[in-house]
């Protein structure tokens, strides 16, 4: 890096110090505390060295895992085929996988020759889980269950904080305390290091406000409310009100930090928009009117840019909705599947292009599975699923963990219907990609609030 990159970059940070706690205007004076008790008892990872990205692709609503991963093995086919009636996909329009027992749907050649190419790996059978629970147990009411299984809004709040809120008060999310503990590792540890392309969420919240929500077009827009334009007419007098207003002394300590807060946030977004600007430019081609893909592009350009942001440790949350296939399943999931595999194997590419394909972790999450049998043209909630891993530093080929017994009203099904139960829970998913993110077996059972329920806090699946 020459003197001038080094001088713009010292003045990008600088500018992005300014913005500390914006996000945090409203917030409790209990939270505050809690925050620094919390960050006071956890590790120091100033000492990281190398770089590390972890993103989160969320599918919302549902994702059928079972036409996402088939049997390929021809009995375990029959009893698929049997087992799924109409929803059942023909044995010779798959993807197998190598080793031949599983294949991939049909919409998903990319992501086949990822898995093949040890690129990418299958976390099997993971769902929400507050213990490890059975057949027996669920039936006869004895193990602890998440509050109300197979319902979106509560299975997507467990699976983004380990937990279920009470008194209407969102407990923190995984990704946001991972971030809460992890920037330490960052050059700037005010900086925000945790980036959403999907809105705001549950998952990317942590006790420190250290989340920024970008524009998938754009990566971030100017606060337009009190910029000089020419239109609408009224635009003028309204700046000409707002600056009086920032440039008065103000006894009311709301008032200062509300005008501080203003100032700080527009100068913040204004030194990240002239970043993303300077960004290298991607020439790795993305599928068009793919709104996961240019998500999964604007994180890349994040990536690119995150020596000159002082990152080491970087967190993304990108999400794809419509995974809610109550009817007309054969086509919209085939349709979903195939958007997910061009944008992953787009984002996967651009990691090689950048030359961090060994430093990012992609990872999908979905708030339960589907039933197995077929309510005619589609499926309906249920829990247990299968979710994919990707990155160089991902254990691929494989599929990890024990693969769940398929019969309907058997040991594995929490009724008659194809609801299965999950053999490893989401709290272990999450804590084998905290630990590589270099996270203290101390701090992730922290973070994860039903680890220490389970035999291992490891799945195996990353190198």
């Amino acid at each position: 890096m020459n003197h001038s990159q080094s001088l713009q970059r010292r003045a990008f940070l600088k500018k992005l110090t300014l913005g500390v706690g914006s996000t945090s205007l409203l917030a409790a004076q209990g939270k505050l505390q809690l925050m620094q008790s919390a960050m006071a008892a956890s590790s120091d990872y100033s000492s990281l060295t190398d770089h590390k990205s972890l993103v989160c692709v969320f599918l919302f609503g549902g994702n059928d895992a079972f036409n996402m991963l088939v049997p390929y093995e021809q009995a375990a086919y029959d009893q698929y085929k049997t087992a799924r009636s109409g929803l059942s996909l023909p044995r010779n329009t798959l993807n197998p996988l190598k080793g031949n027992q599983q294949a991939f749907h049909p919409s998903m050649g990319k992501l086949q020759a990822l898995y093949d190419n040890d690129k990418l790996a299958i976390a099997a059978s993971i769902g929400a889980l507050i213990e490890p629970t059975d057949r027996a147990s669920y039936k006869n009411e004895t193990a602890r269950l998440p509050a109300d299984l197979f319902s979106h809004s509560h299975q997507q709040e467990f699976w983004e904080t380990g937990t279920t809120a009470k008194s209407s008060v969102h407990p923190p999310g995984w990704g946001g305390r991972m971030m809460d503990m992890l920037t330490t590792a960052n050059t700037n540890p005010t900086e925000p290091a945790l980036f959403s392309l999907a809105g705001n969420s549950v998952w990317q919240r942590g006790l420190n406000p250290l989340d920024f929500v970008l524009n998938a077009d754009s990566g971030v827009e100017e606060i337009k409310a009190f910029k000089n334009e020419t239109w609408p007419n009224w635009r003028a007098s309204r700046i000409n009100a707002w600056n009086k207003i920032l440039a008065t002394n103000k006894s009311s300590l709301l008032k200062q930090h509300m005008a501080k807060t203003y100032i700080n946030a527009d100068e913040r977004i204004s030194a990240l928009i002239d970043e993303i600007a300077r960004s290298q430019e991607i020439t790795t081609t993305y599928p068009s009117g793919n709104s996961l893909a240019k998500q999964l592009k604007m994180a890349a350009k994040m990536i690119s840019i995150r020596e000159n942001l002082g990152m080491k440790r970087q967190i993304f949350f990108v999400a794809m909705g419509g995974w809610d296939s109550h009817g007309n399943q054969l086509t919209d999931h085939a349709n979903n599947l195939s958007k997910l595999d061009g944008a992953m194997d787009a984002f996967y590419k651009t990691t090689v292009e950048l030359g961090v394909e060994n430093s990012v972790t992609t990872f999908t999450a979905s708030e339960f599975g589907r039933s197995y049998t077929s309510n005619d043209d589609g499926s309906d909630h249920a829990w247990a699923e299968h979710n994919l891993v990707m990155g160089g530093a991902v254990k691929g080929g494989q599929i990890h963990g024990n693969m769940l017994d398929l019969t309907v009203d058997g040991p594995d099904d929490a009724a008659d219907t194809g609801r299965f139960i999950p053999k490893y829970g989401v709290d272990q998913y999450g804590a084998t990609l905290a630990k590589w993110m270099g996270m203290t077996d101390s701090d992730m059972n922290e973070i994860f609030p039903n680890l220490s329920n389970f035999n291992t806090n490891d799945l195996g699946f990353m190198i």
